[in-house]
């Protein structure tokens, strides 16, 4: 056991009772740092009390008009069980210089609206930062919509009821991912994967089938991430497909066209790779992976700022 918090008086009470049982943070392996979360169990705490306990004001609190509250699990498309899980994702915030492995969740005001008004994000990076608490409040007057209204579009959109019940029509159960939320640009981008498994078979690996991403007011719907970027982005992951006129010479705005195609490749791959190495336990192979969706991310969001 390390103690990561030279200054907690629980630990230091807890080794002077027995000694040597809690190693100091500087004894820790390069390894296994690499290896550090942050841990979710701490975070769902963090993000219960916050939900409160970020109003400012006397008054405000007592009243409990702008408290928040934790969405609905969107993985099962409405339904009542339970609410939406923190989720490990490696992204750039504002004001971070680069992406960083960080634990978030999202908010939503408490009553009967479900659109987005906050996220909190923790720094999982073993490091200096490691536990600092981010939080990103969305202005009163934006209406984002949340995870429970993205997933209810996606259901609401013909294309995806239609090719959902013909996949559990066919003998086989449709298990939804997580609806992750990325900051792209100056907007927020919801991907969703969708996986299909053999009915009464728990034990067999769920198979990514479709692959549902949100922009804006744009779906996508397709087997892979970009053909469903694809469609989002009008068929070139981020630019307008008017503006590429025929025989026209190539001009800065199609460079930057291409540095996003090229960026949304490196990071399906990298998506891949990741999904490969955890699927084998190789943690290493893991590492690696992360490393690479880390700079994909990096390289998407520079060519999206250009």
């Amino acid at each position: 056991m390390y103690q990561w918090d030279e200054k907690d008086p629980v630990l230091a009470t807890w080794s002077k009772a027995f000694p040597g049982s809690v190693k100091p943070k500087s004894e820790i392996s390069k390894q296994l740092l690499s290896h550090i979360r942050y841990p979710e169990d701490m975070f769902r705490v963090q993000r219960d009390i916050l939900s409160a306990y970020h109003v400012t004001t006397a008054e405000a609190f007592y009243g409990g008009q702008d408290f928040w509250r934790i969405p609905l699990d969107p993985s099962s498309f409405g339904a009542n069980s339970g609410v939406q899980p923190p989720y490990y994702l490696t992204m750039q915030i504002p004001g971070q210089d680069k992406p960083t492995f960080s634990l978030y969740t999202p908010f939503v005001p408490r009553g009967g609206r479900e659109n987005l008004t906050a996220v909190a994000i923790v720094n999982a990076d073993a490091g200096d930062n490691y536990g600092k608490i981010t939080v990103l409040q969305l202005p009163r007057s934006t209406n984002v919509a949340g995870p429970s209204q993205v997933a209810s579009n996606f259901e609401a959109k013909p294309e995806v009821a239609t090719s959902l019940s013909l996949l559990r029509q066919g003998g086989a159960d449709v298990v939804l991912g997580n609806l992750l939320t990325l900051p792209v640009g100056k907007g927020l981008l919801y991907v969703q994967p969708v996986y299909v498994r053999a009915t009464g078979n728990t034990a067999a690996y769920p198979l990514l089938q479709k692959v549902l991403v949100s922009f804006g007011d744009q779906i996508g719907f397709s087997e892979t991430l970009q053909g469903a970027l694809d469609q989002v982005f009008g068929g070139d992951s981020g630019t307008d497909a008017s503006n590429n006129q025929p025989n026209t010479p190539i001009n800065e705005g199609v460079g930057t066209s291409q540095a996003i195609r090229s960026a949304i490749s490196s990071l399906q791959s990298a998506f891949a790779e990741l999904e490969a190495a955890q699927k084998r336990l190789d943690g290493a192979a893991e590492d690696r992976a992360r490393a690479r969706v880390k700079a994909a991310i990096s390289a998407l969001v520079s060519a999206q700022n250009r």
